[in-house]
């Protein structure tokens, strides 16, 4: 086939597929820019590939910022299959009540972080991976009035870069007393995460504190991927959502998805 001289060599790129793989942990990605970076020519239909192993995690809680977004403009189209992890950042679990004249509740937990955000249109093979969002923070334990503080909630599972979500503090006791509330345990992402109960998905255990009651209630448990903060004094973060656009998706596999999907 002879190709006219009058027509544009980059049209021809239509024709060709792009495919790159996304080999290294990243933090607040975004697939358009990744693709560019790796060498697309904005015109190609694209194929990314999340290798195994590779965790794509968010450094923000709550819904705004999410592990990975999808948005801009794919002429040809794009499709993503994920091998890896993709996780919204864990809340921060909530700060023990302080003790004084009267019992206080602890502060709320954090809301999980957004794993995956879309605003156009994909292909998205999750069979072999995970799309989770954060684990909401525990709630902070009770104080008992003037006796003593409550204990600081868990951090959710969940992480931003290598980086444990942060367990509550303990409350501090405003009469000079000795029963202040424990420090929440960090919500873990990998098993020797401080605080946590072992797996990769588990939230930071609650703050303990002297004696429970009269000094002051125990920290609520930091959610799992995808799950809600465990209510103490404060109630639990809400679960941080796995998917943020899912009617611009077309699902080859849903595979595993911690968390809401809207």
């Amino acid at each position: 086939m002879t190709i006219p001289a009058n027509i544009p060599s980059i049209l021809l790129s239509n024709d060709t597929t792009f495919e790159f793989s996304i080999s290294v942990d990243a933090t607040n990605g975004n697939l358009r820019t990744l693709a560019v970076s790796a060498g697309w020519n904005e015109l190609s239909a694209v194929i990314a590939t999340i290798d195994s192993g590779v965790v794509l995690s968010g450094n923000t809680a709550g819904y705004s910022t999410a592990a990975l977004t999808i948005d801009g403009a794919w002429n040809s189209g794009v499709s993503l299959i994920n091998l890896g992890v993709i996780v919204g950042r864990g809340g921060a679990g909530g700060g023990g009540g302080r003790a004084g004249d009267t019992v206080t509740s602890g502060s709320n937990g954090q809301t999980g972080g957004t794993a995956l955000k879309v605003t156009s249109a994909v292909s998205i093979n999750n069979a072999s991976g995970t799309i989770a969002g954060g684990g909401g923070g525990g709630g902070g334990g009770t104080s008992g009035g003037a006796n003593g503080s409550g204990g600081g909630g868990g951090g959710g599972g969940g992480r931003s870069s290598n980086t444990n979500s942060s367990g509550g503090a303990g409350g501090v006791s405003t009469k000079g007393g000795t029963h202040n509330g424990g420090v929440g345990g960090a919500g873990t992402y990998s098993t020797t995460g401080a605080g946590g109960a072992g797996g990769i998905r588990t939230g930071g255990a609650g703050g303990l504190v002297n004696v429970v009651g009269a000094y002051g209630g125990v920290g609520g448990v930091g959610g799992g991927w995808g799950a809600v903060g465990g209510t103490a004094g404060g109630g639990g973060g809400a679960a941080g959502r796995a998917i943020d656009g899912d009617a611009d998706i077309t699902w080859v596999s849903t595979g595993t998805r911690l968390g809401a999907i809207v």
